[in-house]
């Protein structure tokens, strides 16, 4: 069982949770993109067609990204800044998910009749700042903690800390940004 969670993991340096991410969000805001230019009226039929579509393939994708990320989040140390990230993380991506899967449901009806639903470009907006945030948490897991990073060393950096960076150098003190100019 565990080679096939490592096999799920991804290998060192080449984790399968990120390149899912990108995949899903690409498709969730290409359906949000298309759901506004279908609302604003521009080519609105093949609009609603295409949403729903990109949105389906973002909702399919959605599977092995939630499981792959789920996977990670049970292998990191409870209780430490970084856990504490990742799940407000898996939260806050869980819950756009829904939405998303809600927007879906409320544009099937469009999709037969040529249309974009209100209620759906309402819903997928605020699916997509979800998603928004959930990215910037899922960044900082990445790029502040060194999550799944193969020379990550340990970090001891506050949440606030995280979601807040300064220019830091090495030894993790501030850097003066006047000298970068």
């Amino acid at each position: 069982m565990s080679r096939l969670v490592g096999l799920i993991k991804g290998f060192p340096g080449h984790p399968s949770h990120p390149p899912l991410t990108d995949a899903s969000i690409g498709a969730y805001t290409v359906a949000t993109a298309m759901f506004v230019l279908g609302a604003l009226d521009i080519q609105r039929p093949q609009m609603a067609y295409g949403a729903l579509l990109a949105l389906s393939g973002g909702l399919i994708v959605a599977v092995p990204t939630a499981l792959t990320g789920l996977i990670d989040w049970s292998g990191m140390q409870k209780g430490t800044p970084a856990r504490r990230v990742a799940t407000w993380h898996l939260f806050v991506m869980l819950t756009a998910t829904v939405l998303f899967a809600a927007t879906w449901l409320l544009q099937r009806p469009g999709y037969v009749h040529d249309t974009v639903k209100t209620s759906a470009w309402i819903v997928a907006i605020a699916a997509e700042l979800l998603l928004a945030i959930g990215g910037y948490l899922g960044g900082t897991m990445v790029f502040v903690y060194g999550q799944r990073v193969t020379d990550a060393r340990a970090r001891p950096i506050s949440v606030k800390d995280a979601l807040t960076p300064t220019l830091r150098n090495e030894h993790h003190a501030p850097i003066d940004a006047s000298r970068l100019r």
